[in-house]
């Protein structure tokens, strides 16, 4: 390189140093009156009234409904939530409709629970199959493997 590539270069670093310096100098400045104007701005609010008009409606009271379903037991809750599933259901299937409806079963042993209430309450249940039940009425038979002759 010959000296006067050197010297182009020395005056542009120069250059750009001289102008990141100014431009420090007045961000600096400006951070600094933009504090003072926040703290003006902070302190004189609160001594003026306030002259926007602000719109006061009156509070309505809005009216509570409730949708928790009457207590009721499991069984007719079973009843009600399995309807659309079809002549069969397990014990897995009445826990998510009894979920569905918002009357999940609130027990770490909640299949035990549904199980044991579908076994025992035969006059609307009816075990159809192993973990198969059916509402009282709507069973089919399993279908289990028959020679023909």
């Amino acid at each position: 390189m010959d000296s006067a590539q050197n010297n182009i270069y020395s005056r542009a670093l120069a250059e750009a140093r001289s102008e990141l310096l100014s431009l420090s100098l007045e961000m600096e400045w400006r951070l600094k009156r933009k504090a003072q104007l926040e703290a003006v701005i902070a302190n004189l609010e609160p001594l003026l009234p306030q002259t926007v008009p602000t719109l006061n409606f009156p509070k309505q009271e809005i009216p509570v409904v409730s949708t928790a379903l009457p207590s009721q037991p499991i069984w007719k809750s079973i009843l009600l939530s399995i309807n659309g599933k079809g002549e069969s259901f397990t014990v897995k299937d009445a826990v998510q409709a009894l979920e569905r409806i918002g009357r999940p079963v609130e027990s770490q042993n909640r299949f035990q629970i549904v199980r044991s209430v579908l076994t025992k309450k035969t006059e609307n249940f009816t075990q159809i199959g192993p973990g198969m039940f059916a509402v009282k009425g709507k069973e089919k038979e399993v279908p289990s493997i028959e020679k023909t002759s």
